[in-house]
């Protein structure tokens, strides 16, 4: 009996003394990890700062060195793009006005073609044209008309190339071709300088027609502009970007005078003379002392990455300052010692608390569950553990997705509320991202949707990869993803996350066999800035990242005030631009085209106009574009042709005046399937003649399907309206479609208009488009006549037809009618 009691005390005395032993061990053991831990996160947090400030320096430096050696390379072979241009231009004025008077001789064809082309200048005035025979004869010299006459078959530059002999042979032999050579300057003919020219021959009369530019023009056009932009640039405030030559002098600094300091000590001597080591060599990290810190004025050891650029002689590089690192990592380690202490702490006293319960419970129930229960234990654990498995799994079903495992959008709630809970307390900022795939649809399209999930999935898988401690990523629906991450900083580390995101779709994605490339578009809400709930950030990133595919795909973009207000904007425009019609707030109106010779009205151009109660007086330039974007641009367009012939109509009933009607078209809706028999079923029904319609197109619907656009323009034409092209001369191609396509008109776009009293390239654009109109029967007429002087200079010219507000605004029907009963305009000479 006695053993027994024994053994019964023991059975009670013994779980409270391995409760207490176990906890005390525990507690040995976490005080232990506790130290280690904070010592390897010191550690780490150190090695990661360091590195990251580095690579930031780094991919500053690298990323300007990339779009400095972009620039410098595109430009100049835009250059040798644009000279080539401006020749061909040259080549095509030359050709036609020798096609329009290749029956006169050839003093009087040249004398035409030199005076159109001698007073054309490009390239910020530096650029002319030259012409030469083949056999060295100058012809025109835009510069140096003193040698018009003479041979420079035998001139050669420093290099002893020859120099019009090269370039009229390589015209001979190839038709055209680039040429360089060495030229003294207009401001410096002490000194020859490298020219890029380009030459194409014109056989007639065994011509060949020419430009040039000076390499070294191109070269200080982009340091001059690269150095400006260059010292704009500012990361903040102790970074910056600077650029010295391998002579020492300062370019470009944070701050002018440091620039043109032109008495530096030895040390600033011997640091630039650092700097330049290493440009020299190619790229590297430099330790040294600057010789100020912009926040101090004061010097400070610093770390700089300095990459060379050997042809311009150029060390470009940025920095941090180490006292920058540490002051951040002195912090950074007190936050982090002070986290460690308050988790040590909660565990001690959540272990003391748990220690004094088990001791408690095991005596009290000690003798009552091994009389009672001893039986059951088992199964009781086995039943529990069954029930746990089963509300785990329930759990986790409710709150995850169940095709990428991510958190759906009921866990996602919790988490950013979390994190907005957590950044309030720590007075850090929020950054909330709202992710979407861009063109989805055709990869679900062109690989199936089984490929689809599979992506889907292995980029939930890289992103749950990629968060740090804290931060979180959910599923929000389709091929949308929302990333938290609190306790920022401020706004660099959110751009730092956003990067990358980015960042993972440069790489290609291999699911089935099939390789796949796909980018994103992120909008990005910060809290506290943008909100402090999470459907409120939520909503804003989407506003944002409609934006941010709007205007990019495959960006980011941060929400602002400016971009909610466009975005609303465009919104209203959009659903009220849908019951425009309905609600009868389109009105057409009319802007008379004058006969320049007479000075009677000839036709009207329909103007379409919108006038909302919520958005006032929308300029046509913007609700088109949406009205193209979001299909309705045909009944926009059936509307104002209805109502245009209608107005015409009424018009024509009432006066002796017959007036033409001219009529913008939508390239969207001109390519409909029904376009033409819709416009002439029109025109039938309402008894208009055709001849008196012209419909007006833009030359970037020739451009996107000429092949497609040819047989539509044919049928119009068939049709009895006539084709107007406008905004003539602004593209590069518009010669080429006068000869191809049925056109009846051309219109002078207003910008030369604008300019014909005050350049002489434009006036002299003007004469030569009004000459090829001449040429080719076309009835010229030009837009944008605001004075007399405009209007006296193109009847001069012989142009057909004049528009502007010299004449007339866009005129209701009522005030066409009162205005125009009789048609003599009262502004002739």
């Amino acid at each position: 009996m006695t053993q027994d009691l024994k053994i019964l005390r023991l059975i009670k005395i013994i779980p409270p003394i391995i409760v207490i032993i176990f906890a005390s061990l525990v507690n040995v053991i976490i005080i232990s990890n506790n130290r280690a831990t904070l010592k390897d996160d010191i550690k780490t947090l150190r090695q990661d700062f360091i590195k990251t400030e580095k690579e930031l320096v780094t991919s500053q430096v690298k990323q300007l060195v990339q779009q400095i050696n972009y620039e410098k390379n595109s430009t100049r072979a835009l250059l040798k793009k644009e000279i080539k241009a401006r020749v061909y231009q040259a080549h095509r004025i030359a050709t036609t006005i020798y096609e329009a008077n290749k029956h006169k001789s050839e003093v009087q064809v040249t004398k035409l073609i030199t005076d159109a082309l001698r007073s054309i200048r490009f390239n910020q005035g530096r650029g002319y044209y030259f012409i030469y025979k083949t056999n060295g004869l100058n012809i025109m010299h835009s510069t140096l008309p003193v040698i018009e006459g003479t041979s420079k078959w035998d001139y050669q530059d420093i290099k002893g190339n020859y120099v019009v002999r090269n370039m009229g042979q390589l015209a001979k032999s190839k038709g055209e071709g680039f040429s360089r050579w060495w030229f003294e300057k207009p401001q410096n003919k002490n000194k020859d300088f490298e020219k890029i020219g380009f030459s194409k021959h014109f056989s007639p009369y065994d011509w060949f027609i020419g430009t040039g530019e000076y390499v070294i023009d191109v070269e200080n056009d982009i340091k001059q502009r690269l150095l400006q932009r260059i010292s704009q640039i500012d990361y903040g405030t102790n970074r910056y970007i600077f650029v010295i030559d391998y002579q020492g002098n300062y370019l470009t600094h944070y701050t002018k005078d440091h620039k043109k300091n032109s008495n530096p000590n030895n040390q600033s001597l011997k640091t630039i003379k650092s700097i330049i080591d290493v440009a020299k060599q190619g790229e590297d990290y430099l330790y040294y002392t600057s010789a100020v810190m912009p926040s101090t004025a004061k010097p400070a050891d610093k770390i700089s990455y300095i990459v060379g650029l050997s042809d311009w002689e150029w060390a470009i590089g940025s920095g941090v300052y180490i006292s920058e690192i540490e002051n951040y990592l002195t912090t950074r380690e007190k936050v982090i010692s002070q986290q460690h202490k308050d988790q040590l702490s909660d565990i001690l006293w959540l272990s003391l608390f748990v220690t004094l319960f088990f001791v408690t419970l095991s005596l009290f129930l000690a003798n009552y569950l091994g009389r009672r229960f001893a039986l059951y234990e088992k199964q009781i654990s086995t039943d529990f553990s069954e029930l746990n498995k089963v509300k785990e799994q329930l759990q986790y079903q409710a709150l995850h997705d169940s095709l990428t495992k991510l958190p759906n959008r009921i866990l996602l709630d919790i988490q950013i509320e979390q994190g907005i809970a957590l950044s309030k307390k720590n007075n850090n900022k929020l950054a909330l991202m709202f992710v979407d795939l861009d063109d989805f649809k055709k990869i679900n399209d062109l690989y199936g949707h089984s490929v689809g999930d599979q992506l889907l999935a292995r980029l939930g898988t890289i992103f749950n990869q990629m968060l740090s401690a804290g931060d979180s990523v959910a599923r929000f629906g389709g091929d949308e993803f929302i990333f938290c991450f609190p306790e920022l900083d401020n706004l660099a580390d959110a751009e730092r996350k956003a990067k990358r995101i980015s960042e993972i779709f440069k790489q290609h994605f291999v699911i089935n066999g099939k390789s796949i490339y796909s980018s994103c578009s992120i909008g990005v809400a910060m809290y506290p800035d943008d909100g402090d709930a999470s459907e409120q950030l939520i909503s804003k990133a989407d506003i944002v990242l409609y934006k941010s595919k709007s205007q990019q795909k495959g960006h980011f973009l941060f929400f602002n005030d400016t971009i909610n207000t466009q975005v609303q904007r465009d919104l209203l425009l959009e659903s009220e631009l849908h019951l425009a019609i309905a609600n009868n707030e389109l009105d057409v109106l009319y802007q008379p085209q004058i006969n320049a010779a007479t000075g009677l009205i000839y036709g009207v151009e329909a103007l379409v106009r919108w006038y909302n109660p919520k958005l006032g007086h929308v300029s046509p330039v913007e609700f088109i574009q949406v009205a193209e974007d979001v299909g309705i641009i045909n009944d926009i367009g059936n509307f104002v042709i209805k109502k245009s012939l209608q107005d015409i109509l009424q018009f024509n009933n009432c006066s002796n005046t017959q007036l033409h009607l001219s009529i913008n078209i939508s390239p969207k809706q001109l390519m409909e399937p029904d376009f033409v028999s819709n416009v002439i079923n029109l025109t039938h029904e309402m008894a208009v003649d055709n001849r008196l319609v012209t419909l007006e197109i833009t030359e970037n619907v020739l451009i996107n399907d000429l092949a497609k656009v040819q047989p539509v323009l044919q049928s119009i034409r068939d049709s009895g309206m006539k084709l107007s092209l406008d905004d003539f001369g602004t593209g590069y191609s518009s010669l080429s479609y006068l000869s191809n396509l049925p056109i009846d008109e051309i219109k002078i776009d207003r910008s030369f208009i604008d300019k014909l009293l005050t350049n002489d390239q434009s006036e002299s654009l003007v004469k030569t488009i009004i000459a090829i109109g001449q040429f080719c029967d076309l009835t010229v007429i030009a837009e944008g006549v605001e004075t007399k002087e405009q209007y006296d200079h193109l009847r001069h010219y012989r142009c057909d037809l004049v528009q502007g507000y010299y004449f007339d605004r866009p005129l209701s029907l009522t005030a066409l009618m009162a205005s125009y009963q009789t048609s003599r305009i009262s502004h002739e000479a």
